[in-house]
């Protein structure tokens, strides 16, 4: 009976691996500007990927690499959360333990929203229309829009 288990198992990944498609590099762009970055996020519906970049997050063009914008005055930026059905982004700027709301077509700063210490990762909820971040030093997510309208 192990055996069996064992034999088939081993079929079936030999199976998977034989199957699945080969990932490739499609495009390889040349962004430049100062600094690290951290995560990169993608906006399947505007063909748009944002950037984290330290001090701001870049908007790029996902079909020609072409620099769209900047949102600016961060201050440590790492994630990027879209809400395309309210037009809002939102960036973690975990230097300063906010979360900078922006305008999705013009990029610029709608509010900043306390959050804790170091906030790293952020994703927006669109059933329960709510921003979460996860925090880094804190140890601890946070529902940064609590109360508030996106």
């Amino acid at each position: 009976m192990r055996t069996a288990a064992i034999i088939l198992t081993v079929a079936i990944a030999s199976a998977l691996a034989q199957s699945s498609s080969s990932y490739r590099i499609a495009h390889t762009y040349v962004l430049g500007g100062d600094g690290g970055w951290d995560y990169i996020v993608p906006d399947p519906s505007t063909h748009r990927l944002f950037i984290g970049r330290q001090n701001r997050v870049m908007v790029v063009d996902e079909d020609n690499g072409t620099l769209l914008g900047d949102v600016t005055g961060i201050k440590g930026a790492h994630g990027t959360a879209v809400a395309a059905a309210t037009g809002h982004g939102f960036a973690t700027s975990g230097n300063d333990q906010s979360v900078v709301m922006f305008d999705l077509k013009t990029l610029k700063t709608l509010a900043r929203i306390p959050a804790a210490e170091d906030a790293d990762a952020i994703v927006y909820d669109s059933v329960s229309n709510r921003v979460f971040t996860f925090n880094g030093d804190a140890h601890r997510r946070r529902s940064s829009t609590h109360g508030r309208e996106l």
